[in-house]
């Protein structure tokens, strides 16, 4: 069976508090070592101890109306007789760019041939965990929430009480993707410094905490994790950011892994009363289980940028795509989009790229709009990137053939399609939007329209026309009307487009109604629905005014290109002239943008899952001779 039919929604006995943690205990006997499965649900992230040993771990990533159950056969981690149960729950109880949050709550069972041998109700015995520090709400970032304080010199009797049953009654539906898993520990370089310890795994690691050393006392040791060294030290307090966890320390040896929260970067830097002796530390990598695809390349060049684009796709890639794991691990549209584009490519099976377009698709707003992460109760959102979704959709059914995932997009499509024609003024063109849609389009200037961040039902709103919105809006239609049949006419936007956004002087098209300035995005959208040629894209080539566009968004550019045709050396060019301006920095993983770690006022991320494009144009222009 495929439902949790017995087990309750539960919680500790007492009312649950934001960022806690909650123990839940249980035992079960067997004759025979098999088909023990285990279902499990939960708001929060989760592990699974069978017998003392991590059986199963995950972030719920899903929402109180389409809520998933996980499945595992545990037998492995079983024996014949009395075993042992015990899940760990972190409640969060605040939403953040991949959390939507709702109330604490676990239910779970274990069945074997069909028979209910242990299962979530009030009977089952549970506890606060006092290991960690309940409600310190230490935050990491405003998009990926909490990090953690945990206690290692308790060393008390464990109380345990009746669970409280929450009355919850969710539909349940079974998780599609695989269950991720955990990798062997990277070899780490460790340097002791005057201050601190300075600890390099190597390369782009994204996963769980793994800690092993002696202290010559009890005292509280602060770890910071990054992608970036200043002078010799992690990056650790950058702006309103905190990038660490603290753990107190026992006199002696202290042996911690954290299964919950998730960190990434290259270096970990310890800072501690009296001197630690290392005997390990480093995250431990967390793996999505994908079969790569062959892939050979005569050029040693090109080999490594596509090695390390690879690798940059398996750091985003865990609960749902993220956009980069150090500093936000979010499921945006656009980034995604260039994620699954690329591992159509990089790996067999498109089961992953399936289940992101359903979660991205269950939490539509009434309008038609779609959230700016996945999930999540954050009101800000991008329409823009709204938009994106026909394209990701239209790829997905592209590349697997896959129809049958139109019944359950295809009405989220179509209310895309329908809000972005309906917000059409009468001039045929598209409005930039009022709070809370952030009028984004990519980080270049006159494009990123930051400030947008900050605005709130109050602030002012002047109306003007975009570019790329009404390109974007003309060229999505256009696969609209293609992939799912739709009968809409973009022939107004499109003679709006060519009679506001063109500049004749100039020979192109201006990014905004009040801002005169050009990109190479604007103009390459303009080419692909058909408003330019061969003339217009020298002029995105040359024209030294041409705003570039940046590493996420040169998709468009190329596509662009190669619609007109004779442009695949620039093409292959500039990505090697690019990325191995990143390689010759010393990238193990490829960065938001060009300017690295120092974008963003020093925020900017060194692994970030939409710079892996290289991976879909060195195999659509024919380079990877593993597909001859």
């Amino acid at each position: 069976m495929n439902a949790i039919t017995k087990g309750k929604w539960i919680w500790l006995s007492k009312k649950e508090e934001k960022d806690e943690y909650g123990e839940f205990v249980g035992s079960f006997s067997i004759v025979k070592k098999k088909n023990v499965r285990l279902r499990i649900a939960c708001d929060g992230f989760y592990n699974v101890f069978v017998n003392g040993k991590l059986a199963l771990f995950f972030q719920c990533a899903d929402y109180p109306q389409y809520k998933n159950y996980d499945e595992r056969d545990i037998s492995r981690f079983c024996k014949k007789g009395e075993n042992t149960l015990r899940i760990v729950v972190w409640y969060l109880g605040e939403t953040n760019f991949s959390y939507y949050g709702d109330d604490a709550g676990v239910c779970f069972e274990v069945s074997q041939e069909g028979e209910r041998i242990c299962f979530s109700n009030e009977n089952t015995l549970s506890r606060q965990m006092t290991e960690y520090k309940n409600g310190y709400c230490k935050r990491i970032t405003s998009q990926l929430g909490y990090s953690f304080f945990y206690d290692n010199t308790q060393d008390v009797e464990k109380r345990y009480e009746k669970s409280r049953e929450t009355g919850k009654n969710y539909e349940l539906h079974k998780r599609t993707i695989k269950h991720l898993i955990l990798g062997k520990r990277p070899k780490i370089g460790v340097k002791y410094g005057k201050k601190s310890i300075l600890v390099d795994m190597g390369q782009e690691t994204a996963g769980f905490i793994d800690l092993d050393f002696v202290s010559p006392k009890k005292q509280t040791v602060l770890i910071a994790y990054g992608e970036h060294l200043d002078d010799g030290c992690v990056r650790r307090i950058v702006g309103g950011r905190d990038f660490s966890f603290e753990i107190e320390a026992r006199e002696g040896r202290n042996c911690f892994s954290n299964y919950l929260r998730r960190f990434a970067g290259r270096y970990l830097e310890i800072f501690c009363e009296e001197p630690l002796r290392i005997k390990y530390a480093g995250i431990r990598p967390v793996l999505y289980p994908v079969k790569r695809k062959k892939a050979k390349f005569l050029d040693k060049k090109k080999q490594k940028i596509y090695d390390v684009c690879v690798h940059t796709l398996r750091c985003c890639m865990h609960e749902h795509y993220e956009d980069c794991p150090w500093r936000e691990q979010g499921l945006y549209v656009f980034d995604s989009r260039n994620q699954m584009l690329c591992g159509y490519y990089a790996f067999e099976g498109f089961e992953y790229q399936r289940a992101n377009l359903l979660l991205i698709g269950k939490n539509q707003r009434e309008n038609g709009m779609l959230d700016i992460c996945f999930p999540t109760r954050e009101r800000l959102t991008i329409p823009f990137f709204t938009l994106n979704y026909i394209l990701q959709v239209h790829e997905y059914l592209r590349h697997t053939g896959d129809e049958s995932i139109k019944a359950e997009v295809g009405q989220t499509v179509k209310k895309i399609a329908e809000l972005f024609t309906r917000l059409r003024d009468a001039n045929g063109l598209i409005p930039t939007l009022p709070y809370p849609y952030w009028n984004f389009y990519e980080w270049s200037e006159g494009s990123d329209k930051a400030w947008e961040t900050a605005r709130s039902t109050a602030s002012e709103h002047k109306k003007e026309y975009d570019l790329i919105l009404n390109c974007a809006y003309v060229y999505m239609m256009k696969l609209y009307n293609e992939s799912f049949g739709g009968q809409i006419d973009y022939s107004a936007t499109y003679e709006a487009i060519k009679n506001t956004f063109f500049d004749r002087e100039k020979g192109v098209y201006v990014l905004t109604t009040a801002d005169k300035r050009y990109s190479q995005l604007g103009n390459a959208y303009a080419i692909l629905i058909g408003l330019g040629g061969k003339a217009l894209a020298h002029k995105c080539l040359t024209d030294e005014n041409m705003i570039t566009a940046t590493l996420s968004m040169r998709s468009v550019l190329y596509d662009a290109l190669l619609s007109i045709g004779g442009y695949e050396d620039y093409i292959l060019q500039d990505i090697e002239k690019r990325y191995t301006a990143m390689l010759k920095k010393g990238a193990t993983s490829f960065w938001e943008t060009e300017k690295g770690g120092d974008d963003f006022d020093k925020a900017g991320s060194l692994c970030h899952g939409w710079s892996a494009m290289p991976i879909y144009y060195y195999n659509v222009l024919g380079l990877n001779k593993a597909h001859k």
